[in-house]
C-alpha cells in the first residue's frame, strides 16, 4: 500500500505538469463523480474500506479499498477526498491487464501521449479529467480519475 501510495502522489505532481486544457467535464468511475460525489456516498455505494487514511493538505482523507473488499474489476481503489468531504481523485488499479489501444478503444482517440522517466507512459484525456498511467510493459497500471478544474477568470494574471 505504501508503494502504491508515493506512487499514487508521485502521480498527482506530474498530472499538474501535464494537463494542458481543462477538462469540459469530469468522468465519472462506478457513478462516484469527482468534485461532486462525497465521502458518505462512497461508503453507501462500496461499504467499509479496507483502510481510511489522514494525509492532510488538499488531499486531507482517503479510503482504500482492496484484497477482500476490492472492488469489482480491481486490485485496489484508493479515494481522496478535500476537507469538505468531496471527492478529490479517484486512483483505480485495474484487476486485468488492459493496453493502451485497449484504452483508446474505450475512452476514445481524443487524448494526449507521454513519456515519463524510467519507461513509464501516460495517455491523457484531459477534456475527461482521466490519465492512464503505464507500466514500462505497456499495461495499464492506474486509472485517475480528477475533479473539473474551476474556470480562470478572465484575466488570467490573476492566477499566475
Amino acid at each position: 500500500m505504501r508503494a502504491r501510495y508515493a506512487t499514487s502522489l508521485a502521480i498527482t505532481g506530474i498530472i499538474a505538469l501535464l494537463a494542458q486544457s481543462p477538462p469540459a467535464r469530469a468522468k465519472a468511475w462506478k457513478g462516484m463523480e469527482p468534485g461532486k460525489t462525497t465521502k458518505e456516498q462512497v461508503i453507501d455505494k462500496f461499504g467499509a474500506p479496507t483502510k481510511a487514511f489522514t494525509q492532510g493538505g488538499e488531499l486531507s482523507d482517503g479510503l482504500s479499498f482492496q484484497g477482500d473488499q476490492a472492488i469489482a474489476g480491481t486490485t485496489e481503489a484508493n479515494f481522496f477526498f478535500d476537507k469538505a468531504e468531496v471527492l478529490f481523485r479517484i486512483d483505480v488499479y485495474p484487476e486485468r491487464e488492459v493496453s493502451a489501444a485497449q484504452v483508446r478503444k474505450i475512452y476514445g482517440p481524443d487524448c494526449e501521449q507521454k513519456r515519463l522517466a524510467g519507461g513509464l507512459s501516460v495517455l491523457v484525456y484531459p477534456k475527461a479529467g482521466l490519465s492512464v498511467f503505464f507500466n514500462p510493459d505497456g499495461k495499464a497500471h492506474i486509472f485517475q480519475f480528477t475533479p473539473e478544474p474551476k474556470a480562470k477568470p478572465a484575466d488570467a494574471s490573476a492566477w499566475e
